[in-house]
Order: C-alpha cells, then sequence, then structure tokens
C-alpha cells in the first residue's frame, strides 16, 4: 500500500507591525528571502489595504497574513472557499459575499486582496479575530466564538492545498454564497452600474446578473446586497 504523502508545512515569516503584509511579503521576494510557498504574518498592519486601496484597519489580535502562491486560475473564489471552511472547524458559520468579503449576518468578518508579482500571486487575509474595527464590520470573539490564529491560518493554507477540480470548487463557492438569488447594485471599475438578481457564478467566478434587458457577467467590481 502506498502512503499518503503529508501536506508540506508553509514557511512563516513573523512581524510584530509592518505597513502591510502585501508590501512586507514584496520586499522579501525582492530580497531573496520569500518565494512560492510562504507566508508573511504580523500582529498590525500600520497602513493595511483592501480592494482599490481602501484602508484595511487592522487593530492587534486580528489575523494578517499573505501568501505566495503559483498563479492559478479561480485563485479568488478558492481563498474565499478556504476561509469559510477553515473557520467551519471552529464552529462558526461565514458566508461568501462576491467577490471576496467573508460575512457572518450581513457583517463583513473577514476580506482578501490578491495581487500579481511575476509568476506569482501574493494573496492577503484579514480576519477580524478579538475586534470588529468598524461598526458595520463584526469579530470572532463578538460572535462567541473562538479562534486560534495559528490554527486558523494553517487550515486556511491547508485548505488550499486541496486541489479541488473547478466544478466542484464553484459549486462550494455557490453553496455558502450570500448574492446569489439577491438584487444586487455592481459598481464596476469603469463607473458603471449595473443592477439586477443575482444569477450564478461562471466558470471564470464572474457574477451573472440578470437586468432587465439582458444577463451580463462582471469580473469585477463593488457589489452591495439591494
Amino acid at each position: 500500500m502506498t502512503k499518503k504523502r503529508a501536506r508540506a508545512l508553509p514557511t512563516i515569516h513573523r512581524f510584530p507591525e509592518v505597513d502591510s503584509t502585501q508590501d512586507a511579503a514584496r520586499a522579501l521576494i525582492d530580497a531573496g528571502r520569500a518565494r512560492e510557498g510562504h507566508i508573511i504574518v504580523a500582529d498590525v498592519q500600520r497602513t493595511g489595504r483592501g480592494r482599490y486601496g481602501r484602508e484595511w484597519r487592522s487593530p492587534p489580535g486580528g489575523l494578517y497574513a499573505t501568501m505566495i502562491l503559483a498563479a492559478r486560475p479561480l485563485i479568488a473564489i478558492e481563498i474565499g472557499v478556504a476561509i469559510v471552511r477553515a473557520l467551519d472547524v471552529f464552529d462558526l458559520r461565514a458566508d461568501l459575499k462576491w467577490p471576496n468579503d467573508i460575512e457572518v449576518e450581513g457583517r463583513k468578518l473577514a476580506g482578501t486582496l490578491i495581487e500579481r508579482v511575476g509568476d506569482r500571486l501574493l494573496v492577503g487575509i484579514g480576519v477580524n479575530l478579538k475586534e470588529a474595527p468598524i461598526p458595520t464590520a463584526v469579530s470572532v470573539k463578538e460572535i462567541g466564538a473562538t479562534a486560534s490564529r495559528a490554527e486558523l491560518l494553517l487550515g486556511i493554507w491547508q485548505h488550499l492545498q486541496g486541489g479541488s477540480g473547478s466544478e466542484r470548487l464553484l459549486d462550494s463557492y455557490r453553496g455558502r454564497s450570500s448574492t446569489l438569488g439577491r438584487r444586487v447594485r455592481v459598481t464596476k471599475e469603469s463607473g458603471r452600474t449595473i443592477e439586477g438578481i443575482a444569477m450564478d457564478i461562471d466558470e471564470n467566478g464572474h457574477l451573472l446578473v440578470e437586468t432587465e434587458q439582458r444577463t451580463e457577467g462582471i469580473a469585477s467590481g463593488t457589489c452591495i446586497h439591494l
């Protein structure tokens, strides 16, 4: 019988404080100290950021990390599914709001930021463990759950090593989506706004919105549930 090979553990770079784990990852890559399979973790981010350069407040006690991964399709879908599955272990049921928010009862618990450096991806993760930094957010502690930062990070990493097929991955995302079936307003990067019913996620991870005129596929944008 062939023994099942254990999943390799990542190399972790820990910092008490950084501007952002994304910027720290870039600096470590440039210095030849970090590569694919490494994770950068910080206790505090001074200037953490989300999509479109928005501020991501990072008080002490949260999980702030950047994973360096090989470029692959559907990573935005994959990281969302990995986070909610890792949270399941702590008896914490979270949903996925397209494109990259993890929510509990409509309040933001975690978010992701994906940037590219050559053929590698910097997959940033922020999870509110002890404190919700803004009124529309929520923390694991506020929900009444307890999650170890180290165990949660390792759980997310392990789920990313699973290698699920794309259709199975998309089905998992659809099953945890709080967006599908809802009326939404999506503002694209161009500023154009689309309003309609969120019908599905296609094979590219695009949100399919049925408007009064037609069904539109949206690759990225800011989504509001109406």
